[in-house]
């Protein structure tokens, strides 16, 4: 159980989150949805333990800070590409927490074959990661992360260059670590594709928490138009399955 009171966070002396109270129970998906410079990422980084915050924010009861061995994999929006260093050697640093460094074991061997596999990944496992395309790149980092096999899953936009076959061949391979234990926290602009997969969704604005509650219900409930300064259409398909749209100043051609 991931549960967050009353967290705070600033960055120099502006504040980007205030007052946040939810909780996450184990195994499940929280995606965190909201307008540019809401909080979202902030938010993934006081998750990860990389920025101070005040409040509380626990899992399975202990402080996030002092929790270094916490079994945590982070799926950047813009990470740096390392040089020199092949697909199969950069899906291989998932291992690291629970093995160390440099230390292979058949188990880990097999973890990342598994991971390329899943990921599509094997035909690109000895191309330097520098040689990657922007949806190629974004594949490997969950690759990466399902080989660490963690107890919690941090994920920063992680379909935003993929092309749809990707996205949800990606979101179904970081959904079956569920079936493991993890617990999922992301952001994703995409609200009709993150409600295909989340269990809750979180609406954040200017740093504070509007909404916490299950998609289909949230994309429904006015907090959510009105994060948006009212420019989103909501439709339903005839199985109830929400849509979410922008809407246009002008009528559409």
């Amino acid at each position: 159980m991931i549960r967050l009171s009353h967290v705070g966070a600033r960055l120099g002396e502006r504040e980007i989150l205030t007052d946040i109270s939810l909780e996450v129970a184990t195994g499940g998906w929280l995606c965190l949805v909201g307008p540019n410079g809401a909080g979202k990422t902030t938010l993934l980084r006081a998750l990860l333990g990389m920025l101070p915050y005040s409040g509380s924010i626990t899992i399975d009861g202990v402080e996030r800070h002092g929790d270094a061995d916490r079994n945590v994999a982070f799926v950047p929006q813009r990470p740096e590409t390392p040089a020199g260093m092949t697909v199969h050697e950069y899906v291989a640093l998932g291992r690291a927490k629970r093995e160390g460094w440099g230390r292979e074991t058949a188990r880990g061997r097999a973890a990342v074959r598994e991971a390329l596999e899943r990921l599509m990944l094997m035909g690109l496992r000895n191309q330097f990661v520098t040689h990657l395309s922007g949806g190629e790149f974004q594949r490997v980092l969950i690759a990466r992360a399902i080989a660490q096999e963690p107890d919690l899953v941090l994920l920063d936009e992680p379909t935003s260059a993929l092309d749809l076959h990707h996205q949800v061949a990606a979101l179904d391979e970081i959904e079956a670590l569920r079936s493991t234990g993890a617990t999922i926290v992301s952001t994703m602009h995409d609200i009709t594709l993150a409600t295909m997969y989340a269990d809750r969704f979180a609406l954040l604005r200017h740093g504070r928490l509007l909404l916490d509650d299950v998609p289909r219900n949230a994309v429904r409930a006015p907090q959510f138009t009105t994060m948006f300064d009212d420019r989103v259409r909501v439709l339903t398909l005839d199985e109830g399955f929400p849509i979410v749209l922008p809407t246009r100043d002008r009528p559409m051609p």
